[in-house]
């Protein structure tokens, strides 16, 4: 690179305002943009579910004067063998299960990173003994970054899957399916329509958002995750209404929110909260009414998505963002997901770099013998936490 290269760190939600031109700029270059690289998807997380936003960095790296990466990190305290151990992590929480740098050029990620950990050592008022990226897909900048990095001392922990389905005529996804899947399907249609009058909505625009956002909280909340069960459902929840409706709001400008729902005449039995980002469609949330749980409310309305999205002929992908059990029966694509972890050589740094290390290593063993211990009734309360 001939011109000049630059590294400015910039915080919270008035350093991302700040940088709100640069970031479009990033995404305007990038070929391959999902929901969790673009500003309002750090709007949202800053305005509903984080406590503290000026702990939320931005990591910017120009060339000249051109941005060309930024990196959230969020400075975090950590504990590992009881040591309290100070991290920078990619902003996460339990309802943001993909994360990842942003990146114009991934083919020059690799030659950011040691400019980047240089400038991060010397910022003011901040000091770390690691970096923390979860849940990173494997073609991600992120990794892509990391695979270069022959110097650093970094650990990849795999974690997963991101499960994805391939948007086409139904017909050929239909007889992709096993043999029970698709008898399983025709006997909960049947099921639907010996209920009666079955109809979807799918809104894209507000208002019509607005009233579905009202119906996805409701469903949402009306199974296992409502006050009578575990008690994690999104309405019950102020910073995480407060986060979905945000999504909503800021991704409707741009078409890129869509509320799918099921309906038995007047009552609505499943729903869908997604985004969509370029040829994606993005499950974030689904639910639906026990009560109808024997026409498998959420594989009809699956099924309804994959029809209504392969007609309309804009939606390649649907990614499911998890490995949930129940994508299996749809015979979905993968990719895997992994924590990544940059230590610094310091002591702090070496005792991460060894723990997470030796969890990669005994993962394998711990997953044998955990059938083993459960029925021994020996069973650690928790094991290899971040």
């Amino acid at each position: 690179m001939s011109e000049k290269v630059t590294v400015k760190t910039f915080r919270g939600l008035s350093g991302l305002e700040e940088i709100a031109r640069d970031w479009e700029l990033v995404i305007g270059i990038m070929e391959r943009k999902r929901f969790f690289h673009l500003a309002d998807w750090y709007r949202c997380y800053l305005n509903a579910l984080e406590d503290n936003p000026d702990t939320v960095l931005f990591t910017v790296v120009y060339i000249g004067k051109n941005p060309e990466a930024i990196f959230p990190l969020k400075i975090s305290l950590r504990r590992i063998f009881g040591l309290e151990m100070k991290a920078l992590q990619l902003p996460s929480h339990p309802h943001m299960c993909l994360n990842d740098c942003i990146v114009a050029r991934p083919e020059l990620v690799g030659s950011y990173i040691p400019l980047v950990l240089n400038h991060l050592e010397e910022v003011a008022g901040i000091s770390w003994d690691y970096i923390y990226l979860p849940r990173v897909l494997e073609e991600s900048s992120a990794a892509l970054a990391l695979a270069e990095q022959a110097d650093v001392l970094w650990v990849q922990r795999p974690c997963g899957q991101c499960d994805y389905l391939i948007v086409r005529p139904y017909d050929l996804m239909f007889q992709g399916f096993t043999t029970t899947f698709r008898n399983n399907i025709r006997r909960a249609r049947k099921r639907a329509e010996n209920l009666g009058n079955i109809r979807y909505t799918s809104a894209h625009e507000r208002p019509d958002l607005d009233r579905a956002y009202e119906v996805f909280l409701d469903v949402e909340a009306s199974g296992w995750k409502g006050r009578a069960g575990a008690g994690t459902a999104i309405k019950l929840d102020s910073k995480l209404k407060s986060f979905y409706r945000l999504l909503m709001e800021r991704f409707a400008e741009t078409g890129g929110c869509a509320i799918h729902i099921m309906w038995y005449e007047d009552q609505p039995i499943a729903v869908e909260f997604s985004l969509i980002t370029d040829d994606t469609l993005y499950t974030l949330k689904i639910g639906y009414d026990e009560r109808y749980a024997s026409c498998s409310p959420g594989h009809l309305l699956r099924e309804y998505l994959m029809k209504y999205y392969g007609e309309k002929g804009e939606i390649k992908f649907n990614n499911l963002i998890t490995d949930a059990s129940w994508h299996s029966q749809w015979k979905p694509k993968s990719y895997n997901v992994s924590h990544y972890y940059i230590c610094r050589r310091t002591l702090r740094g070496w005792i991460v770099y060894l723990y997470q290390e030796a969890i990669v290593k005994i993962r394998p063993i711990w997953l044998l013998l955990k059938p083993r211990l459960r029925n021994l009734n020996i069973w650690p309360d928790r094991f290899a936490r971040a």
